[in-house]
């Protein structure tokens, strides 16, 4: 079979994949956020709120089958560690705390076959953040929608999408809540 034949089979099998009554699967991932903060004494702590599921199934949307999510609260944390441990202590103490009050997955289409259904997906987290100190004090507030860094048409890649999302979501976080650290002014440790 011709090269071409070959990527067009794969098109429309995915095509068919995203469009039909299978559903995906995003497993528990270990995302590794770009965040480069320098480097402090302070312990940083991860609270999810109990609103954060871990397990949940993410609807069908704009031709993107149902999915299942397993571990996202893993996910969240192994990002959060990932992402903070070369700046921060995140062994346990609570001088700073990150509390993620909301962390919803979703997947957005970003291409579209010929009869309208999603030929590939970029994952989307919807996200609430706050930093506060040991008094539960907050100090600053971080919300927004990321997107994960490239989109797929391979249903075997929605857990590396889902995982991308999520560091998006702390290279954002770290961003909003650090960028000032180390000057006289602020008041973040």
């Amino acid at each position: 079979m011709p090269r071409s034949s070959w990527s067009l089979a794969a098109v429309s099998l995915t095509a068919v994949l995203f469009a039909t009554g299978c559903t995906l699967s995003v497993a528990a991932g270990d995302p590794r956020p770009n965040i480069d903060l320098p480097e402090s004494q302070a312990s940083l702590a991860l609270e999810l709120d109990p609103s954060v599921r871990d397990v949940f199934q993410v609807p069908a949307r704009s031709g993107v089958v149902p999915t299942n999510v397993e571990a996202w609260r893993t996910t969240l944390d192994r990002g959060f560690k990932n992402g903070f441990r070369s700046a921060f202590r995140t062994d346990g103490g609570k001088e700073l705390v990150l509390q993620i009050v909301e962390a919803e997955l979703e997947l957005a289409p970003t291409a579209v076959n010929e009869v309208g259904g999603a030929a590939a997906a970029e994952a989307q987290v919807r996200y609430k953040a706050r930093l506060v100190d040991a008094q539960g004090n907050v100090l600053r507030r971080s919300t927004g929608t990321v997107a994960s860094k490239r989109s797929t048409s391979q249903p075997g890649e929605i857990t590396l999408i889902a995982e991308s999302a999520v560091e998006s979501m702390y290279e954002k976080i770290a961003e909003d809540l650090f960028n000032n650290r180390g000057t006289a002014s602020d008041s973040v440790p």
